[in-house]
């Protein structure tokens, strides 16, 4: 007999979820419990969240390829781990958007570089030997594609100064208060407006990796016809 039924009444048990000890939230919570943060910064409103879990978060998420603030809110809050790092308090896609272009982020990734790297080695997960390559590997890529590193760099060197110019310039917008006269610009429309450019961008890059390269390319030939 089937007694499967979601919506029959049923009496729940509540067990504490931990990830196993080989887990990267593990990991992650330790690393960032030795970094010995200094700052007190509370992020969100009308419900505050700690600096420390919002960094085990988006280092989490960022584990697992999710650089969207919408997708990061929607990872807190269906995986367990996530849940057990912010203690399943889900911040808004708003608070984590904030919290990613914050001075505050800034200022700890400059503080706490030195003791990453050190907390880092003494785990055994870098050494002091660095190997430099002339490629750069893709990591969604076909086994056997590749770029070539002056290429790799140059592009993503722009993209990357594109992405902070336009980033720093909505921010700062939303901070100084800053908008053109007569502009309907708030600072919640320009939070929204920061997470749809990081959609985007997601969004863009999924197709560019799942887009096939086809040979011989369409366009090329039409050009020389």
């Amino acid at each position: 007999q089937d007694y499967y039924n979601i919506n029959q009444t049923t009496l729940s048990i509540a067990l504490d979820y931990i990830p196993a000890e080989n887990h990267p939230a593990r990991y992650i919570n330790q690393l960032v419990e030795n970094l010995k943060l200094k700052y007190n910064y509370q992020f969100g409103r009308p419900r505050e969240y700690n600096l420390s879990a919002m960094l085990k978060l988006v280092l989490l998420a960022y584990s697992y390829g999710i650089f969207s603030s919408r997708k990061i809110e929607r990872f807190a809050r269906e995986n367990k781990p996530a849940g057990w790092l912010i203690a399943d308090q889900v911040p808004s896609y708003r608070t984590i958007c904030r919290f990613r272009i914050s001075a505050e982020l800034t200022d700890l990734t400059t503080d706490s570089l030195s003791q990453m790297t050190q907390y880092l080695r003494q785990n055994g997960l870098i050494d002091d030997v660095s190997f430099i390559d002339g490629t750069k590997i893709l990591a969604d890529a076909n086994k056997y594609s590749f770029v070539w590193k002056k290429n790799t760099i140059r592009f993503d060197k722009m993209n990357r100064e594109k992405l902070v110019t336009l980033l720093g310039e909505l921010h700062e917008a939303k901070v100084v208060g800053e908008v053109p006269a007569g502009s309907e610009l708030t600072p919640e429309l320009l939070d929204v407006m920061i997470s749809k450019v990081e959609d985007h961008l997601v969004d863009l890059n999924e197709t560019i990796v799942a887009t096939q390269k086809v040979s011989p390319n369409p366009v090329k030939q039409q050009r020389r016809t």
